[in-house]
């Protein structure tokens, strides 16, 4: 995360506490103060959003950007969404920003690698080799070791190392593991479903449901790597994509998603701005909004 964005997100943060608090006036907290004080920019900034909410107006659909961009208020909402994840996030061992892409060793000499917005918590007392997958995703290259099974738990299930080299996601409704060396055994959350992948296999796994199927895939995943990958790619998903390392909100016209347009090229996952002139430029795009609270896409005219 840019130092500017991390700004932002403290100003947002105090904003919200006020809010939320009412009375005393922000002026009579010290820590705030000594926040203000710290660094010109945190009074420039905190200003600057504090006359957003103040002067929000509601929100209308954000398919239409005239309307949209009326409301100033959106701008701060979208800045403020990051912070309003679980508990279980912020208290997470390791955990990843919007945008950002870590990885950490282990005491076994493993590596995990967080993509953006991503938290686990790890697991080696006793012997034990395990990682409760929080929010996110997470690249796992594992050091051998018979004796200590080394186990990725989802609210779906658990994806069990036979090898080296695996990827598991948490989405809404599944979790995915996909293989790029070796094997993994995958097992649905009630027991009652188990499956061996290979190299180049995935699962979908849920509760009860375990799909599996075969992809043509690169050594490790573009995101390891920060840069996203596609190869006529429809724009509706690249944008997707995208928006998951983009610290606001991404949106596209209405005409745009009724279009045929495709992307093939990388995108940087560290520079979202550079990523969305990227994307513009090469299909012709019109960029506009509040950067880097809103930044919205149309057919340039």
């Amino acid at each position: 995360m840019s130092q500017m964005n991390a700004i932002r997100e403290q100003a947002a943060e105090w904003l919200i506490h006020f809010d939320a608090e009412g009375p005393p006036d922000p002026t009579d907290n010290r820590e705030f103060q000594d926040w203000l004080t710290r660094d010109p920019r945190h009074r420039h900034v905190f200003e600057q959003m504090q006359r957003l909410w103040t002067g929000a107006a509601p929100a209308t659909s954000p398919s239409h950007l005239g309307r949209a961009l009326g409301a100033a208020g959106l701008c701060l909402l979208v800045a403020v969404a990051g912070l309003q994840l679980p508990r279980q996030y912020w208290q997470a061992d390791y955990r990843s920003a919007v945008g950002e892409v870590t990885t950490v060793e282990l005491p076994d000499g493993s590596e995990i690698t967080l993509n953006t917005n991503s938290a686990v918590d790890v697991n080696f007392d006793k012997g034990r080799r395990q990682i409760s997958l929080i929010r996110g995703e997470v690249l796992l290259e594992v050091e051998t070791d018979p004796d200590h099974p080394f186990i990725v738990t989802t609210r779906d299930g658990k994806a069990e190392a036979m090898g080296t080299l695996y990827s598991v996601r948490r989405n809404d409704d599944h979790s995915l593991v996909t293989v790029y060396e070796s094997r993994v055994r995958v097992t649905t959350g009630n027991g009652r479903e188990s499956l061996a992948l290979n190299a180049g296999q995935w699962a979908r796994m849920g509760d009860a449901m375990l799909q599996s199927g075969s992809a043509s895939l690169r050594a490790t995943p573009d995101w390891s790597r920060e840069q996203l990958i596609f190869n006529g790619a429809a724009l509706e998903d690249v944008v997707g994509r995208l928006e998951e390392y983009h610290s606001g909100k991404l949106m596209i016209s209405d005409e745009l998603a009724a279009s045929d347009k495709r992307f093939t090229g990388a995108l940087p996952t560290r520079d979202t701005e550079a990523a969305i002139s990227l994307l513009a430029g090469s299909l012709g795009l019109d960029a506009r909004g509040f950067p880097p609270y809103v930044v919205y896409l149309d057919v340039a005219h």
